[in-house]
């Protein structure tokens, strides 16, 4: 995935800092035999030196075991941090919510440039989507993915204010046709950018969607990303 920069402890702590400040997305993939990935994770606390505490376990997720190699993603903007380190066991907190605790990495972690509208695989187009909103439907570029939310990049402006519900539709690349409401939670103009308009929804599925294929299609995205940064 190109050049990726090793950091120093100082540098390390400050992107920490700054990803639990802004509750920057990570995901961790489990290495070896039983390799799976764990997404929508945030920075807990950490403390140097010793240990490194995630929240954002899902529910349906099993804890791992303690001694579980593992890699771990943050998004920061347009910088990906990836280290690797071990699971110690794990903790709960104040509500009761498991949080995952890593050893804290004694190999230097990276830091990488994040690939502009990449979605699923690192040679594939960025998906097309439709939104649909007072009347009309808008051509937008899927940027972002998680189970519960989507971010969108549209050429056009669009007028639209917080919590107003739009339609989404897209074909995913296994064929899967998705139809799903949404909720706006931001909207932003970036001038100067081939996409400059920028929505940030939240899923709001009907009883009766299947939700199956963006889980799919997630995963895919996730092990295709882990790949790419091991081979950068």
């Amino acid at each position: 995935m190109g050049h990726a920069s090793s950091l120093s402890a100082p540098v390390l702590e400050q992107f920490l800092i700054q990803a639990r400040l802004t509750k920057a997305v990570g995901s961790l993939r489990l290495q070896g035999v039983n390799s799976r990935l764990l997404g929508d994770l945030h920075i807990h606390g950490f403390r140097p030196g010793s240990v490194l505490e995630l929240s954002g376990l899902h529910p349906r997720d099993s804890v791992p075991p303690e001694g579980t190699a593992v890699a771990l993603t943050i998004l920061l903007g347009d910088e990906v941090l990836t280290l690797e380190s071990l699971l110690l066991p794990p903790l709960l907190d104040e509500a009761g919510n498991t949080l995952l605790r890593l050893d804290w990495p004694h190999e230097s972690a990276h830091l990488h440039h994040r690939r502009n509208l990449r979605v699923a695989a690192p040679d594939q187009s960025p998906l097309k989507v439709k939104v649909a909103h007072g009347g009309r439907q808008y051509e937008a570029l899927l940027v972002n993915l998680t189970e519960t939310g989507v971010g969108l990049a549209l050429e056009e402006p669009l007028m639209v204010d917080l919590h107003d519900a739009v339609e989404i539709d897209a074909e995913l690349p296994d064929g899967t046709l998705l139809h799903c409401p949404g909720e706006v939670l931001h909207l932003i103009y970036l001038e100067g950018q081939p996409h400059p308009t920028r929505l940030g929804l939240v899923l709001k599925p009907r009883p009766d969607t299947d939700l199956e294929a963006i889980h799919r299609f997630i995963q895919a995205r996730r092990t295709d990303r882990s790949q790419s940064f091991r081979k950068g």
